[in-house]
């Protein structure tokens, strides 16, 4: 933007002066202006000219944004000063292109901080003497009638807070903007209506594990835990459920032990009317894995999930249950989901080489963002697959709004939401919107609420569920390939080869269910969206518990053994660290021909959490000093853990030595006795 539009915008505002009050919760009154068009600026914190000034901007249009004629248009307006000086005197200005309905594109663009051709001309402003550091001010910028400043057909019209800081060092002030948007509803005019559902997830992001123990269940079910409060926003209301089998799985899982405040959460949501559906285990991502390596997410395992397994302590590796009662898999995560068939793909990761392997898999319905498809039809067909359109900026407006800090910027976000309603609804009346809520953290029940009763409530928005959006002619479609992440593509492979390595080495069990059914599980939950930033996190503690996993087995270090005999047992210690019995094979290897073995591996059966001593023959053929390496394997002469090295010092025929000395010296001691013997009776002879 040229210089010379800047100071266009700053006469305006100079212009406006004597017309405007400052302070701390004002409402500026103001007749319609005829001044030149704003700068268009993303939202932003800029740092003044005026070193260590510096602020933000919070725009929120009342009632959610809907003006009609002969109502006043008011928009309260933030300013916090987050620098380490005073600001000086800030001038505050509200803008509206009031004559142009925007259209869904155009207000996604926008609120983004695009460029956009708008026609915005200053209403309202007003004027703040200053702002200590770390002090906020609070306008209402109030315009008494709004057809005075808004004109045409129904529809949502860009809106823009500008706010600049007027005593600068440079030749321009710095400027703050925040971006808003207002619905006009004329009157006598027949409101086109969207219909609207949200899809929320019942899961329980960023939690380590196969499965939820005992106190993170309590923790998120109590009234005030996380998943209550979600349960209590949704049920009931235009929401469709996407659930977290590992939930339903853990509490069954615990029977009698589960915490109530869970058992009674399982209930409620079962008995919830809500649409619903089962996502994979732990909120896995779907299309992680088709990304990494061409194959379908891994699938849970597990005939028999031992029940003391749902006690484990998170963040630790839980390859090893004790052989207690268990339950198979199916049965703790039997649901009567309404909705089979159905995924739920993350951002960025929807490929067309997804949407083929997800559809051999059984997926007929997939919900994908906005940003994943070519067309912008809420009911797209991929491949055969038919795809319902999460609209992103909608449903990052909504996120924003239920994740909310303060009434002001809920109110901010519901304004956007309100206008892109809006902007879908006068595109086509009757569509279907879907707005996705956040899966890598749970919203307050309130600020949920909330949001989801204010969108329902707008005039341009009716409550409709999934099944009635895939009632919709689904319009021929493609995949927007993504540029994935190869960062996160390289992580997954890394995860996935490492499950691999797990399942080799599970082969050494006497059960491999044991380890193998919790490690998927763990894999799964590591590859979950709900991690959100930290999936690096996530996917390198796999791969770390996983090699810590692979070292459960080893030969235990010992000091350097002497070998007497000609013949011999190698007492070699092997210790197990899992809580599964395993069967290994002992190898010895000598550096050199000194030592022979006579059985090169020895059968080892070794209990859970146990040593044993394994014994192998060997024959020291010559004395002397000899190293040998003890490598522990599997049936399929694999290694297990990492070899040991131990010195053998070799005495060959010491054991033959010491025995014919021993004879020898019985002998001596015969002969002396006997000798003594025949003396004394001797003596006793001459005597008599």
């Amino acid at each position: 933007m040229s210089a010379e539009r800047e100071r266009g915008g700053r006469r305006a505002l100079t212009a406006l002066r004597p017309l405007v009050v400052a302070g701390l919760a004002l409402g500026i009154v103001l007749a319609p202006l005829a001044a030149p068009a704003l700068p268009h600026r993303a939202p932003t914190t800029t740092t003044a000219p005026v070193a260590g000034a510096a602020i933000t901007l919070v725009a929120a249009p009342a009632a959610s944004g809907i003006v009609r004629p002969g109502e006043p248009l008011s928009v309260r307006v933030t300013v916090t000063s987050t620098g380490d000086q005073p600001t000086g005197p800030i001038e505050v200005a509200l803008a509206i292109d009031g004559a142009r309905a925007a259209d869904a594109q155009q207000l996604a663009t926008w609120f983004d901080g695009g460029t956009v051709e708008a026609d915005d001309r200053a209403v309202a402003a007003a004027t703040l003497s200053s702002l200590e550091p770390g002090a906020s001010a609070v306008l209402d910028l109030i315009v008494p009638a709004a057809e005075s400043v808004v004109s045409g057909a129904f529809g949502p019209r860009l809106a823009s807070v500008r706010a600049d800081l007027v005593e600068a060092e440079a030749e321009d002030p710095a400027i703050v903007t925040d971006r808003t948007a207002l619905v006009w509803v004329p009157d006598s005019t027949a409101v086109p209506v969207a219909g609207t559902t949200f899809v929320a997830a019942i899961t329980t992001p960023g939690e380590r594990g196969a499965f939820l123990d005992a106190a993170t269940l309590e923790r998120y079910t109590v009234e005030a835990g996380a998943l209550s409060r979600t349960l209590d926003a949704v049920a009931g209301r235009p929401v469709l459920l996407a659930i977290d089998p590992r939930i339903i799985a853990s509490i069954r899982l615990l029977g009698a032990d589960a915490p109530a405040s869970a058992t009674a959460f399982l209930q409620r949501l079962e008995a919830a009317p809500n649409e619903s559906f089962l996502l994979p285990w732990a909120d896995a991502d779907a299309a992680a894995t088709i990304a990494a390596t061409g194959t379908p997410l891994p699938q849970p395992e597990g005939a028999g999930v031992p029940a003391a397994e749902a006690g484990t302590e998170q963040g630790t590796p839980s390859p090893s249950p004790s052989p207690e009662q268990s339950r198979a898999l199916d049965e703790l995560t039997a649901w009567p989901a309404t909705l089979g068939g159905v995924d739920w793909v993350a951002a960025g990761a929807l490929t067309a080489e997804a949407v083929g392997v997800l559809a051999e898999q059984g997926t007929g319905v997939l919900l994908a963002p906005g940003s994943s498809l070519a067309e912008r039809a809420p009911v797209q067909l991929v491949d055969g697959v038919r795809v319902l359109r999460a609209d992103d900026a909608l449903s990052a407006a909504a996120r924003d709004a239920a994740h909310s800090v303060s009434q002001q910027r809920f109110d901010h976000a519901m304004a956007r939401v309100s206008a892109l309603l809006a902007a879908d609804a006068q595109a086509e009346t009757g569509i279907p919107a879907l707005i996705a809520l956040s899966r890598d953290r749970l919203a307050g029940s309130d600020r949920l609420l909330d949001t989801i009763a204010q969108t329902v409530a707008l005039p341009w928005a009716a409550g409709t569920t999934a099944s009635a959006m895939l009632e919709r002619t689904a319009v021929p479609s493609a995949v927007a390939e993504p540029a994935l992440d190869e960062g996160r593509v390289e992580a997954v492979r890394a995860a996935l080869s490492a499950e691999a390595e797990d399942r080799v080495f599970a082969t050494i069990a006497v059960t491999p269910e044991a380890i193998t059914d919790i490690r998927r599980l763990d894999l799964l939950s590591a590859l979950s969206v709900g991690w959100g930033d930290r999936w690096l996190e996530a996917l390198q503690a796999f791969t770390t518990e996983s090699a810590a996993l692979r070292s459960s087995v080893q030969v235990v270090e010992s000091s350097a053994i002497t070998l007497l005999a000609d013949r011999a047992s190698l007492p070699v210690t092997v210790q197990n660290d899992l809580g599964v019995a395993v069967r290994v094979f002992v190898r010895v290897e000598p550096d050199t021909a000194q030592l022979r073995v006579v059985d090169p591996r020895v059968e080892t059966l070794v209990e859970p959490l146990s040593q044993t001593r394994a014994l192998v023959p060997v024959e020291s053929l010559t004395n002397g000093q000899v190293d040998i390496t003890v490598t522990v394997q599997d049936a399929e002469s694999r290694p297990i853990g990492t070899p040991t090295r131990v010195s053998l010092n070799l005495q060959a025929g010491w054991e033959t030595a010491g025995t014919i000395a021993v004879a020898v010296a019985l002998v001596l001691l015969l002969t002396v006795g006997i000798t003594r013997d025949i003396r004394k009776r001797r003596r006793a002879r001459e005597s008599s």
